[in-house]
This record gives C-alpha cells, sequence and structure tokens, in this order.
C-alpha cells in the first residue's frame, strides 16, 4: 500500500524511528506516499520527529499579541508525517470524482475572491474549489482554495478510507513545530522582517495586473507572483516541507482560543465539542507582514471559504 523513498534530513533527533504494525519502518526526514488505487497515490509526505519545543510569540516579539500568549512548552514526542505541500487542486478533484461530495462553496454557489478594482475579497457566484484567487479556473498544482474547515475534514476522512490509514488535519503544534523546524525567532527564516529569501509572502515589490499597491507589506520584497502561486515554486523549509510560511493560510485541528491558558501540552489538537470557530495558521499571498511571525494564528467559522485558505495534511505513524 506504500512507495518509499528515503531521504535524510535536519529533522532527525531521539526517537526518530519507528516500525508500525505492519512491519514498515519510518525514520525522520523519509518521503512516502500511500497509494490510493492501482498508479495513483496520495499526497506526498516527510516524517517529522518530535521533540520538545515552544509554541508561541517569543518574549522580544513586541507586534505579538495576547492569543499567541503564553508561551509555552509542548512536548512532541513521536513521529508524524505531514504533507509537503498544501493540498492541491489535482488531490482534491480526485477526492471530488470518488465521492461526489459537494463542497459548501459549491452548496451555496459563492466564495468570497479578490477583486482587483477594490483591492477586497467579495463574494462571486459559481466560485468553488476548481478555481484560482480571483476567480478563474485554477491549475492543478495550484493549493485548492475556496475549502472550509468542513470540506477538508470531509476530504482527510476520505484519504483515511482510501488508504486505510488514518490522515487529519495537523494540530496547531504539529504546524507551528514543522514551520519553525527547531528555530526560536520571531520569524520562520530568522529574527528581522527584511532577512527574508523566499515564500509566496506580500511584497511590495509584487506588482498586481492593475499596478495598484500593497499596503504593509515586506518592503522591496518580490518573490514572482502578486498572487496564488503554485505549489513547490520556492526552497524547501527547514524540515523539507513547501510554502508553509506564505501562499496559503492553513486550516489546523485546533478550535478557537483567544490564549494558550490551559492548552495541552503534549500537542494534541486542542477541541471542545461543538466548537465553530476554528484557528487557521500561516500568512497567505495577501497577509500583511507582521502575519508572516512564526506565531501568528487566527481564527474563522469553520464554514469560512475564500481564496486565501487550504490546507495540509498528517498522516498518523
Amino acid at each position: 500500500m506504500m512507495a518509499c523513498a528515503k531521504q535524510e534530513s535536519s529533522n532527525a533527533e531521539v526517537n526518530s524511528s519507528l516500525t508500525d504494525e505492519m512491519g514498515v519502518h519510518f525514520v525522520a526526514g523519509q518521503i512516502f506516499s500511500d497509494r490510493l488505487k492501482q498508479g495513483l497515490y496520495g499526497p506526498e509526505l516527510i516524517v517529522i520527529a518530535g521533540r520538545p519545543f515552544t509554541q508561541g510569540a517569543v518574549n522580544k516579539d513586541k507586534q505579538a499579541p495576547d492569543n499567541e500568549k503564553p508561551a509555552h512548552q509542548i512536548s512532541l514526542t513521536k513521529l508524524f508525517a505531514i504533507s509537503r505541500t498544501e493540498i492541491t487542486v489535482a488531490q482534491f478533484r480526485e477526492f471530488i470524482e470518488s465521492s461526489d461530495y459537494k463542497t459548501q462553496a459549491e452548496q451555496i454557489n459563492s466564495s468570497n475572491i479578490f477583486d482587483l478594482g477594490s483591492g477586497k475579497l467579495v463574494a462571486k457566484e459559481g466560485v468553488n474549489w476548481r478555481h484560482n484567487h480571483i476567480g478563474e479556473l485554477a491549475g492543478e498544482n495550484f493549493p485548492v482554495v475556496h475549502i472550509s474547515f468542513e470540506d477538508a475534514m470531509a476530504y482527510v476522512q476520505w484519504l483515511s478510507k482510501k488508504t486505510n490509514k488514518t490522515y487529519r488535519l495537523p494540530s496547531e503544534s504539529e504546524w507551528e513545530f514543522a514551520l519553525r523546524a527547531n528555530s526560536e525567532s520571531i520569524y520562520p527564516w530568522g529574527k528581522k522582517l527584511l532577512d527574508v529569501k523566499h515564500g509566496n509572502l506580500s511584497g511590495t515589490a509584487d506588482k498586481m495586473p492593475n499596478n495598484r499597491k500593497w499596503g504593509n507589506a515586506i518592503p522591496n520584497y518580490a518573490d514572482g507572483y502578486w498572487g496564488l502561486a503554485p505549489v513547490k515554486q520556492y526552497t524547501a523549509e527547514g524540515f523539507g516541507t513547501f510554502d508553509m510560511q506564505g501562499n496559503v493560510a492553513e486550516w489546523v485541528a485546533d478550535c478557537w482560543h483567544d490564549n494558550y491558558r490551559r492548552a495541552p501540552a503534549n500537542g494534541d489538537a486542542w477541541i471542545n465539542p461543538g466548537c465553530t470557530q476554528r484557528v487557521l495558521r500561516g500568512s497567505s499571498w495577501l497577509s500583511a507582514s507582521d502575519q508572516s511571525r512564526s506565531s501568528f494564528r487566527s481564527s474563522s467559522k469553520s464554514t469560512t471559504s475564500n481564496s486565501l485558505i487550504g490546507f495540509r495534511v498528517v498522516r498518523q505513524l
């Protein structure tokens, strides 16, 4: 059921390997995909070895709001595999065609796109997972957007059934750990905003088709895309993932809480039955510069869909 290609990575730590109940051996840095059917595989995954880390805003981060505090110690002790990229249009299409699932945007026949004229997100009829940030048909290798939390959950449930493995959304802790890749700096790439080298982020040197200027963007930064970018256009991050910094914000499994007081210390998702506000992690192609910080988090209703939000998955080992 699985095609594996081993690769060593910088994330190897204590307890950096395991053998599952089927006798399959996993090591930190290993890249693999689970088979869906003959000739077709699920998302490309990379194995990450958990270790203790500090989640939340570091003390020197003066921009951090209270919802990123208090910084707290998390003990991730197990290996987990996370998709190297955000789920793509092609991957989501396989789910739709296999299941006949109707996303929430399809059910209401609308989602929010970026309007070049006004520079705002506006609702547009007929937009759904097939479309990009401005409502045009998206390329197969673009991250799927216009996806609600409920749609993302439907995808991981389908993927689990197809592969007979446990897939889920990452917890907030797993997501931040993967992004930081052992760093403790304000930004994923270092201490200063201007030190950024790569990633689909909002920069003042990115030009929209109508020459509209960005506000509160990274000064003098350009990444080649003013809007959404295909996956894997930029250098891999520390643990071998792509686009955790920028491109689209991503759903995680947690319910929204206004701060981290009483948050789980073991890295599990913090879930209250029946909650309707969910957590989004990471910046998007439209995000302001302060939203590129490693600890940045935001909330949205589980039914929200727009051109800024996608998701990636975790495969339990």
